[in-house]
């Protein structure tokens, strides 16, 4: 999310944290009074409340910057998952019947769902020991093996990570030389991996432990915004990302755990393994261009100082990833 789009719903909130216009949104929910309070904001905005005493969260995007069909085929999915065997926040039908309602507001038009809030706690990496790293992989492969033998039609709609990289490149300018030196790179490995159902198929994308939730040794699975059709391996990598810097780290305890967890489940191919540290450089490839976006705002812009505070914050991981392209 641009920081310009993030500037003018973060105007909305008070120094309570509420904001009139996401209780305008949750008008075709409903909700209880004074318990709506803003959350977060990244690629979307959520915030919490409460409705007949139960917690739930609300999420919206500008209609600019996330397409009607994506939301659409994400809820699509969920719907799925209700019925399979693993825990998932699911989406909560409004007064009129939809998951998803675009309200029209005076600083936009925005696209809203609204999910069930899961009991249980988040954890931190430094929290866990190798057992939950042995669930933590369970739960990823648990995911996959369902994905695989989900019906081709709810995945035809995510995008493919072919189709995301030349969306990168179309987004490295022409003075970012290093990153579109690593670009070159990463395509032609990617190009040279090969695709087979039991490889390659729809993935969570941000399997880490911010969208986690445990509760009696289960955990409930959340933010299926970005899910898409990539290597299975690749939400290995991602989920691993913190503790997988090297090669060397391959062979660190908390990582065997957790493939040993995901391999209890479903099956994993072993040559990809090896490849866990390209697939990071990927994924770093890709958060370096699309922070760049989420940055590029008028120097002449006025921000509240949390985004100010937030903007110099992404600059740095800009400079820490162009520093690693170089290197």
């Amino acid at each position: 999310m641009n920081l310009v789009s993030m500037a003018k719903v973060v105007r909305t909130v008070d120094g309570e944290w509420k904001s009139t216009l996401a209780e305008k949104i949750l008008e075709r929910w409903g909700y209880d009074k004074g318990t709506v309070f803003y959350y977060r904001a990244s690629s979307n905005f959520l915030f919490v409340f409460k409705k007949a005493g139960k917690k739930y969260f609300l999420r919206f995007s500008d209609v600019n910057e996330k397409a009607y069909s994506q939301i659409e085929s994400e809820m699509k999915i969920l719907e799925y998952l209700r019925d399979q065997p693993i825990c998932v926040a699911l989406p909560v039908r409004s007064n009129n019947g939809n998951l998803i309602e675009c309200i029209e507001a005076d600083i936009g038009t925005y696209y809203a769902v609204v999910f069930e809030a899961l009991p249980g706690k988040q954890l931190e990496t430094e929290n866990l020991e190798e057992e939950e790293f042995h669930t933590w992989g369970s739960h990823l492969g648990r995911l996959h093996k369902i994905f695989k033998e989900m019906p081709a039609e709810y995945r035809s709609a995510r995008k493919d990570v072919q189709d995301q990289l030349d969306d990168v490149f179309k987004n490295i300018p022409d003075y970012e030389t290093a990153a579109l030196k690593e670009f070159d790179a990463i395509k032609h490995w990617a190009k040279a991996l090969g695709r087979s159902n039991e490889n390659f198929g729809l993935i969570h994308y941000d399997f880490e432990l911010d969208n986690l939730i445990w509760q009696d040794g289960e955990i409930g699975i959340l933010d299926f915004d970005d899910c898409m059709n990539n290597w299975f391996v690749a939400d290995i990598a991602y989920a691993l990302r913190d503790i997988l810097k090297t090669r060397d780290d391959m062979e660190n305890p908390f990582v065997n755990a957790f493939i040993a967890g995901y391999q209890s489940e479903t099956k994993l191919d072993q040559m990809l393994v090896k490849e866990l540290p390209m697939f990071i450089r990927m994924h770093n490839l890709l958060t370096f261009v699309s922070l760049l976006k989420v940055v590029d705002v008028p120097e002449s812009m006025e921000l509240k100082e949390g985004l100010i505070n937030l903007k110099e914050k992404l600059k740095q991981y800009i400079e820490k990833y162009r520093n690693s392209f170089s290197s």
